[in-house]
């Protein structure tokens, strides 16, 4: 793959996994903390609160900031800080008494500081990589994000979680120490000298704004977003009840979800892998196309059977196309977003990612309460079906071909 700077993309490959890894990390053993301090389920919907409201509260300022400032350093300093958060976490899930309040807090500030990291690295993988090598990047990157963040972290979070409640997240914190050395050996990541005096004769506020018109402004991105949105509700609703699914419908235990989970990550893992190579075969819009009718056909077969060994083959493909979609897209907003703009852009689809999550898993439970634990799967294949026309003529404005970032310059209110 050709790249701008070789050295610094293997070096944000590299702390993108360890990071991920840290984080898979600590998400898996928070509630694993939770069931010993509060074992109630107020107390796990506080804590799905506290990991979802950094998304909702920070998404966009931290778009904003990202544009602004180096974004390397919003990297590193990043990584420093979820070092120290989770040292803390460490110390006092090992020390005992441990509060509900305090593991909030911490879950709340860990998420703040991803929230920046991956806003920034988002932002600056086009100043290391060019145009047309972006779908290989991203997939790369995504496929280390899945292998790390899910593959090993999951399964060793619940290991070293039985040795001692402290333990994962003190593997947390090594992990983001980790990151955070590797990330100060990479350069670039700062603004241009005409987009940082812009910047200081602007408002956060304004920033924001300006963002915000871009994505309204521009037809592809904007649909991209609003299927993006249905995409996650339907992914939510459907996982939100499966682990109940799972008991009932295939009659596996804990240690046959978790394979199932698996599944769905080593085929997004894969996804990533092969999405610099598809790319090259098929145009973007057959591809989203195909990264939808694909997870439709899975979903629609896992809410008609209950073979365990079809479900796992059908949540691989789920996973496949899930990431497809995630590669996909992501390299055409990094492409067709001007540079100075991609932070807060691209802070906009992480919020309505987060802003549906919720709506997701509320309407996933409402069709289970009504319909029972094959309804989400069923209703979900149907809406990813339709889900290309959902956003109407718009979706043909999807471009065909690659071009360098800021190329749309029409586009860019401030042009």
């Amino acid at each position: 793959m050709r790249t701008v700077d070789p050295g610094g993309f293997r070096k944000l490959v590299a702390a993108t996994a360890v990071s991920r890894l840290g984080d898979g990390l600590h998400l898996t053993a928070l509630p694993l903390l939770i069931a010993g301090v509060a074992p109630d389920p107020t107390a796990f919907a506080g804590m799905a609160v506290a990991q979802a409201l950094p998304w909702l509260l920070v998404s966009l300022p931290a778009g904003a900031l990202v544009d602004r400032l180096d974004r390397r350093l919003v990297m590193t300093v990043s990584a420093a800080l979820q070092c120290l958060l989770a040292a803390v976490l460490a110390a006092a899930a090992t020390a005992g008494g441990l509060q509900l309040p305090t593991v909030y807090a911490l879950a709340f500030a860990l998420g703040c500081c991803q929230t920046f990291a991956e806003n920034a690295a988002t932002a600056l993988l086009p100043q290391l990589v060019p145009a047309d090598a972006l779908p290989t990047a991203n997939g790369r990157l995504v496929g280390a994000e899945i292998v790390t963040g899910q593959l090993i972290a999951v399964p060793l979070a619940g290991v070293v979680f039985v040795v001692s409640p402290g333990l994962p997240f003190l593997l947390d914190a090594l992990t983001f120490a980790l990151a955070f050395l590797v990330l100060l050996s990479l350069r670039g990541g700062r603004a241009t000298g005409e987009v940082a005096r812009a910047a200081s004769a602007s408002t956060l506020r304004r920033e924001i704004r300006e963002g915000l018109r871009w994505l309204a402004a521009d037809p592809a991105c904007r649909s991209l977003a609003a299927v993006g949105g249905v995409i996650n509700t339907v992914i939510t609703g459907c996982f939100a009840t499966f682990a109940l699914f799972t008991v009932e419908v295939l009659h596996t235990g804990e240690v046959g979800y978790g394979l199932l989970m698996w599944a769905s990550a080593a085929g997004g893992a894969a996804a990533g892998l092969a999405a610099g190579s598809a790319r090259r075969r098929l145009r973007h819009r057959p591809l989203l196309l195909l990264s939808l009718w694909v997870p439709a056909v899975a979903s629609l077969a896992i809410g008609l059977t209950g073979n365990v060994v079809v479900t796992a083959a059908m949540l691989a493909l789920v996973g496949f196309g899930g990431t497809t979609w995630t590669v996909v897209t992501l390299s055409l907003r990094q492409s067709v977003i001007p540079r100075h703009f991609q932070g807060r852009v691209m802070s906009v689809f992480r919020l309505l990612s987060a802003g549906t999550a919720p709506i997701g898993a509320v309407l996933g439970a409402m069709l289970v309460d009504h319909f029972g634990l094959r309804a989400p799967w069923l209703v979900g294949a149907a809406v990813l079906l339709v889900a290309p026309g959902l956003a109407g003529p718009a979706l043909a404005a999807v471009p065909t071909g690659e071009g360098p970032a800021g190329d749309r310059k029409s586009a860019d209110p401030a042009a």
